[in-house]
């Protein structure tokens, strides 16, 4: 980490490893317009990374950039900001970037993952970099959300994060396959301040949404963005729970979760099956729904408020008190924000803002104090 690099162009190149997949391609087609030239998508095949950078345009770059090899060469050399869309075990190609002073962002689900970078706070101080964490809806959006959410009331107990997912969306390889590994997931919850221990679609809970006629039975899923908050809100209990959009879906999620199943898709037979169905059928809508509910005490009595999505062009948030009134469900209000499309993870329009100008239109502008950070507030 001694060696000395070269110093960041002041208009360095944006380079998203991933690239040419499903998120990162997005990722490159709304970034490339902002700032021409300067887009380089990477990965480990050359031809998939300059097929991909004709298709964007916009001076986009194709280049080879292996993260898991030990010496990087001159690949980082004319990189300030450095987007991973791959999953990763090992903090390696993360150092190579703080060491370099090139800025780091991560739409990583792994809070083991996550919780490694954020050991390397004292290498991004020294080096005048950033990585931010927790960019994508979950984790991301759903932090905000939980953030806002405890702006309305005086004192905030409970966060219960509910996501709702259709099948018919598309979906990248690394994200079913991540899905795949954290079916019967057994992981920490904070409750009550006290970690306790569960496993995904182990229990589950009736969610009633303004909006919404009748509770829908949501299960636990082993988001990281349950393992943040509590930390960096100061927030007793919280837990992230998912269904899909329709109740038979979910009942035979939690079914094959229980039964143990979730142990034939790490055999590489029954994986590649799993995945091609994902990856080719597409069964109904391609909703995701994001809502956060938190219950707390304002002036002495309880209150219970619900936060999501606002689409339209002013896109952002709204929170409502969760107590549905005949006219509240007349109107809709607080009904599950429903995003369309490709429209999950950091490509989305509420995430784009916090992926291509961190600093303003200068990447290599910063505060004098960078570090690791979480998102936890907008």
């Amino acid at each position: 980490m001694s060696k000395k690099h070269p110093t960041k162009p002041e208009n360095g190149k944006i380079l998203i490893v991933g690239g040419y997949g499903q998120v990162g391609r997005s990722i490159a087609e709304r970034l490339a317009p902002i700032f021409p030239g300067r887009v380089a998508i990477a990965g480990r095949n050359q031809s998939k990374a300059n097929t991909a950078a004709a298709e964007v345009g916009h001076g986009t770059q194709g280049r080879v950039v292996d993260i898991f090899a030990s010496d990087l060469g001159c690949a980082l050399d004319d990189v300030a900001l450095a987007l991973v869309c791959l999953d990763q075990s090992e903090t390696l190609f993360v150092a190579h970037c703080l060491s370099r002073g090139i800025h780091y962002v991560d739409i990583s689900a792994d809070h083991a993952f996550l919780s490694q970078v954020e050991a390397l706070d004292g290498l991004a101080r020294t080096n005048g970099a950033t990585a931010m964490l927790s960019v994508g809806t979950a984790p991301g959006l759903t932090n905000l959300l939980a953030a806002r959410a405890k702006e309305k009331l005086a004192q905030l107990d409970r966060i219960d994060i509910l996501l709702a997912f259709g099948l018919g969306d598309q979906h990248g390889q690394a994200a079913v396959e991540w899905m795949f590994d954290n079916l019967d997931a057994t992981y920490e919850v904070i409750e009550n301040g006290s970690a306790r221990q569960v496993r995904s679609f182990g229990d589950s809970t009736a969610i009633l949404l303004p909006g919404q006629s009748r509770k829908r039975t949501a299960y636990r899923f082993n988001f990281s963005d349950q393992h943040v908050i509590g930390r960096t809100l100061g927030i007793a209990s919280v837990s992230t729970w998912v269904r899909f959009e329709d109740s038979i879906t979910t009942w035979l999620f939690a079914g094959v979760s229980r039964a143990g199943l979730g142990r034939l898709l790490r055999r590489p037979f029954w994986r590649k099956i799993g995945l091609w169905l994902f990856m080719n059928i597409h069964i109904g809508s391609d909703i995701c729904g994001v809502a956060v509910q938190a219950r707390g005490r304002t002036e002495g009595r309880a209150d219970h408020w619900c936060c999501w999505p606002q689409r339209g062009p002013d896109d952002g948030h709204h929170c409502r008190r969760n107590n549905p009134t005949g006219s509240d469900r007349q109107s809709g209000a607080g009904r599950l924000s429903q995003r369309r499309g490709n429209r999950t993870g950091p490509g989305d329009r509420r995430a784009k803002s916090r992926i291509s100008r961190p600093y303003g239109d200068n990447l290599n502008e910063r505060p004098a104090q960078t570090l690791i950070v979480q998102i936890t507030n907008s």
